[in-house]
């Protein structure tokens, strides 16, 4: 019954379609009138020819014409009519759907002259465009210190993500993320570093490349690494998108690729190298992670403790804080010698050269980061001609990066190829076939959040686990290396497409698309047990604690239980085919139609979870033993669309106007149960209860449903130099399949974690109002004000029956979200010697959830829990604004004097890019007073990039030499996970009742200058003169907050510090109790990138 169901929707579908299909925005066009000049009569007939292509067309009755699917770029176009002069028009500039409009009027051809040639206006307002778009040309990319397309995206007004180091954290520190209720701040882990365009995360944004989709169904994460040699324009979009785009909310991504000359060979390639350096600044007081003083080891290697313990009284209250606790190597000796075991008596000193080895891991910044990115294309050798002027264009990169510190693996690394073939079958027909095949080398981390899973590999997210020591076990996973899982990520994706032209305003396309991606989390190589190492006389060892090992890991310090790490595991493959049919029509000068349809199939098979931690070695060569919780389904979800819009377009305004029908239908057979029925959520003890059992549990259809949304934009020039645009739409997209078809069990058969096919498409409903403006004819002043109504959001609520032990969490779309905010850009496109742009965002956002996010079986607790306000309010972060600024300058080729045939002074070019954002605001509540929020701020994040680059031209080669300069100014940014509760109370925060810290200016982020003795401060109310300090205090000195005094015990008594003292205090913030892991205070100094680029074309 189901099947023959979706066999009525897709024919139904495919009827509509065949009325009026879809055609995918990978083209533009270019449009106008032909008149005489002397009496502005249309000339009908007259010849357009975008010269180089096969593209052209005649004007009709009025003099109009149309030429459809126009790749993007900049063209020349010639105009020709007989008796008249004929016109050439270089550098038209046609952008992703958009209309390039060139009105000419002929002259009569009195005597016989060539051509006029006259150069295309800059139309930098396009009328035809009713939204808020950015595009990039590939000769922008460039010149940007950029290496990838996301981090071209993220310089756009609106955009957060992919662009500066506060893309790695190292403005923000974890720790004001973390759970602790005094201590919040707004913050999500990015899986991959992705964007966020006007608060919508990556997982809403439709990214694709020649018009396919590149997104995994999965999580909705968009695959955005293509190699930039390929690429030829960028277009983002960042609302109100046209009724052709679905599954998307925030923002569209176009990525058009080159295609391959049918005479001629064209290619390029780059290298970008940065020599090997610690990516952590290093510094005066600042000692790496295997320096016997750093904030790891300097317990088990300072003389004045290790023998002893850091108890013995050598150290002051102070500097204990600073340094994870240890008995001392006497102690350890002590407990060795009278175990039971003889074969580990050691002396101390021994016990510490075992240890020595033990902890041997190295630091590697000896190591370079890089990346290739390449790309050829051309006619295919000797069977080109024969079939089509078949002809390809194909891509690669590949990139290393070192993490801050090795774990698991000590780089991450990635690569993408990419293969484009076209062939024109005949004069009206193209084919052409397109693929995508990548991987990515990570690791897994062992704890992940529902719905999250982490791949720490930016500085920050290294940083988050190596500088969290607080004992003996967090030594074993810095140390060793299977402390996260190694995880292999591959997608590829193959796509082909047939365009049918049907006439000079009417084509079609038919296309099919194929995505896969294939997960591998597993553990590293199991540990070699047989080697034996002499590490003092009579005292062996194996590789310990390098290599795989779920059991006890013996060391003199007693590491603890390996298997609590590398526990990840996942082999999940899932496949994603698309059907598309695509028709567009010029009905007439005035409407262009869209239409369409689509149709998509999917096969999930998830296979994820995570080893328990007591599990046996044996488990780890049986992948189906030992889990703590897994997820283990194959599901077949599908989807289907159509639309239909049109595109009208006159002197005075431009509409668009579209409709869409969705439809998607989990095709699952999913349990219907009442929440707390503990036969299924508990085990029955038996392990009888499991995942496909369907006879002992009722279960239901998953509901399809259907969705209408409609889209409308309105532009409107109100001079040749302004323009004001509207638009409004309603847009809808599935959640992750991911948390649609969970049911996971913990090692007992409990569930944890529970799914719901059926739940309700997340919707957005958006209104945008824009005003472009030209001033003094070269510069485009651009200002948007944005509403984006979200609800049906996903979101998770627990449930739990208290005594039972029944707990777990069910997937909802309760959560809603409100962004409002407004964006303004000033850009200058076009110049000889300089261009550049800079932006302004401010966004505010607003959340929450619709109901309880906690059910629980029993009334009262219920009651009490709903009762409690803080359970239902709103998130409302205070807004952080952030603004871009980028210039480029260039120096002509042809400027300077001439050196052996060269201008050696042209060629130049410097490119700097600017990223600021004000400092986000976070809660520091000790006193726990109510209804506080968001009361301090943390510092602005300023950051600056540079390029500079020489590009020397010969003939048809040309080779370009740059240097890539990031955090040129060599700022420091304080990031760092632990003592944070110590560091935020030795702030001088503004004052509050909040907080009893001692009153000043300072922000979240400042911090103690590197080198500086740290001077510690106790706020005291009163001071009392007959109290001396305790000994552990004498360093202190004593603020009196009720006069303002500064005091220090000196000689056995109480002294006033001196001003000039107190002054440099302040001056260095001597008083800021700096985070333990002083190697990892500042992430991100300043890098350099070497790179060279060499290009040719084989037919200019």
């Amino acid at each position: 019954m189901r099947q023959l169901k979706n066999l009525i929707v897709v024919i139904l579908l495919l009827t509509i379609a065949s009325v009026s299909p879809l055609w995918s925005g990978t083209t533009g066009k270019i449009a106008g009138t032909v008149t005489d000049k002397k009496t502005g009569e249309p000339l009908p007939g007259a010849n357009i020819v975008v010269i180089e292509t096969t593209l052209g067309t005649t004007t009709d009755l009025d003099g109009r014409y149309t030429i459809l699917e126009v790749p993007p770029g900049t063209y020349d176009v010639q105009i020709s009519f007989v008796g008249y002069q004929k016109i050439k028009i270089n550098e038209v500039r046609v952008f992703i759907d958009q209309t390039a409009r060139i009105d000419v009027a002929l002259e009569e051809e009195t005597i016989q002259v060539g051509e006029v040639v006259i150069t295309a206006e800059r139309n930098t307002i396009r009328p035809d465009v009713s939204t808020s778009v950015s595009s990039v040309s590939d000769e922008e990319i460039e010149r940007l210190p950029i290496n990838s397309v996301i981090s071209a995206i993220g310089l756009q007004a609106g955009i957060r993500g992919g662009w500066s180091s506060f893309t790695d954290g190292a403005a923000q520190p974890t720790f004001l993320t973390g759970n602790n209720p005094d201590f919040t701040a707004r913050g999500k882990v990015s899986v991959q570093g992705g964007l966020n365009i006007r608060g919508g995360d990556g997982d809403n944004i439709l990214f694709e490349l020649d018009g396919v989709t590149l997104r995994d169904p999965r999580n909705n994460e968009p695959m955005t690494r293509i190699p930039l040699s390929s690429v030829k324009e960028i277009s983002v979009e960042r609302g109100g998108f046209q009724a052709e785009y679905g599954q998307v909310r925030s923002g569209v991504v176009n990525v058009v690729t080159k295609e391959g000359s049918k005479e001629n060979y064209s290619g390029s390639f780059q290298i970008r190298y940065s020599p090997p350096a610690p990516k952590y600044w290093r510094g005066e007081g600042i000692r790496d992670i295997l320096d016997p003083y750093s904030y790891v080891l300097r317990p088990f290697f300072d003389p004045a403790v290790c023998w002893t313990g850091t108890q013995n009284g050598a150290w002051d209250k102070y500097t204990r804080d600073q340094y994870p606790i240890f008995q001392g190597w006497n102690k350890v000796a002590e407990n060795l010698n009278s175990d039971n075991n003889p074969n580990n008596d050691l002396t101390p000193q021994a016990a510490q050269r075992a240890f020595m080895y033990e902890t041997r891991k190295r630091q590697i910044n000896d190591e370079p980061d890089f990346e290739i990115d390449a790309g050829f294309g051309g006619p295919i050798p000797f069977i080109s001609k024969s079939l089509g002027d078949l002809r390809f264009f194909t891509s690669f990169r590949s990139n290393r990066e070192m993490l801050l510190f090795p774990l698991t693996r000590p780089d991450y690394r990635d690569y993408d190829w990419t293969l484009q073939l076209t062939s024109n079958i005949s004069k009206e027909m193209t084919l052409r076939f397109s693929s995508l095949i990548g991987k990515q080398f990570t690791i897994r981390h062992n704890w992940d959040a529902v719905g999250i899973y982490y791949y720490p590999r930016f500085p920050n997210e290294i940083a988050n686990v190596a500088s969290a020591v607080a004992n003996t076990y967090d030594l074993f996973g810095l140390f060793s290396n299977f402390n996260f899982s190694l995880s292999d990520i591959s997608h590829q994706s193959y796509a082909g497409k047939l365009t049918h032209t049907l006439g000079a305003t009417t084509f079609y396309e038919v296309s099919i698309e194929h995505f896969r991606r294939d997960y591998n989390t597993r553990p590293t190589g199991l540990r070699d047990s047989l080697g034996r190492f002499e590490i003092v006389p009579g005292f062996f060892e194996d590789s310990n604690p390098l290599g795989y090992w779920p059991k006890d890991v013996t060391s003199v310090l007693n590491w603890g239980e390996g298997s609590h790490y590398a526990k990840a595991r996942d082999n999940t493959k899932v496949n994603s085919t698309t059907i598309k049919a695509d028709f567009t029509t010029q009905l007439n000068f005035q409407n262009l139609i869209k239409a369409g349809i689509e149709f998509n199939y999917n096969d999930l098979n998830f296979d994820y979870g995570t080893i328990n931690s007591g599990s046996q070695l044996e488990n780890y060569l049986d992948p189906n033993k030992g889990y703590s919780n897994r997820v283990l389904m194959q599901v077949f979800p599908i989807r289907a669309s159509m639309y239909v819009q049109d595109k009208i377009e006159f002197q005075e305004f431009t509409v668009n106007a579209g409709l869409r029908l969705d439809y998607t239908d989990s095709q699952a057979a999913w349990w219907d149960l009442n929440p707390f029925d503990g036969r299924f959520f508990l085990s029955d003890n038996s392990g009888n209860i499991n995942y496909d059992d369907t006879n002992l549990f009722p279960k239901k259809e998953s509901e399809p449903q259907w969705q209408l949304s409609p889209r409308l934009g309105i532009s409107h020039p109100i001079t040749e130099n302004s323009k004001l645009f509207f638009n409004y739409g309603h847009f809808k997209q599935v959640p992750q399949y991911e948390s649609l078809f969970r049911i996971e069990r913990d090692q007992t058969r409990k569930v944890t974690s529970f799914g719901d096919p059926s739940l309700i498409l997340a919707k957005t409903i958006s209104y945008e109002l824009g005003y472009d403006h030209i001033l003094f004819e070269e510069y485009l002043l651009q200002l948007a004000a944005f509403y984006n109504d979200i609800t049906d959001q996903q979101d998770f609520t627990r449930y739990t029956s208290q005594g039972t032990g029944l707990e777990y969490t069910q997937s909802t779309s309760n959560n809603y979200e409100d962004v409002r905010g407004f964006e303004i850009t000033l850009r200058k496109t076009a110049g000889l010697w300089w261009n550049g742009f800079i932006n302004y965002t401010y966004q505010v956002r607003t959340t929450g959830h619709f109901g309880s996010a906690r059910i629980f079986s029993g009334k009262q607790q219920q009651a009490n829990y709903d009762s409690k306000t803080v359970n239902l309010y709103q998130d409302r972060p205070i807004p952080q604004p952030y603004a871009r600024a980028n210039i480029n300058i260039n120096s002509p080729e042809d400027f300077g004097p001439e050196v052996l045939g060269h201008q050696i002074l042209g060629g130049f070019g410097l490119n700097v890019t600017a990223d600021w954002q004000n400092g986000y605001w976070t809660t520091w509540n000790p006193n726990g007073l109510l209804n506080v929020a968001y009361n301090v701020q943390a510092r602005d994040f300023f950051d600056v990039h540079l390029r500079l680059d020489k590009t020397i031209n010969i003939g048809k080669f040309g080779i370009t030499l740059f240097i890539d300069a990031d955090n040129v100014l060599n700022t420091l940014r304080l990031w760092n996970t632990t003592g944070d509760q110590a560091y935020m109370a030795s702030l001088h925060l503004p004052k509050s009742d909040a907080y009893p810290n001692i009153p000043g200016n300072d922000k979240v982020g400042d911090y103690r200058e590197p080198g500086t003795e740290f001077q510690p401060l106790i706020g005291v109310d009163v001071w009392d003169p007959t109290q001396p300090p305790s000994q552990d205090l004498a360093q202190a000195w004593y603020y009196e907050i009720s006069t303002g005094v500064y005091r220090e015990y000196v000689n056995d008594q109480w002294r006033q510090v001196d001003q000039n003292r107190i002054d440099k205090m302040n001056e260095d913030k001597a008083y800021i109790d700096m985070p333990n892991a002083s190697t990892f205070w500042f992430l991100n100094p300043r890098r350099f990138f070497f790179g060279l680029r060499f290009s040719f074309n084989l037919g200019e």
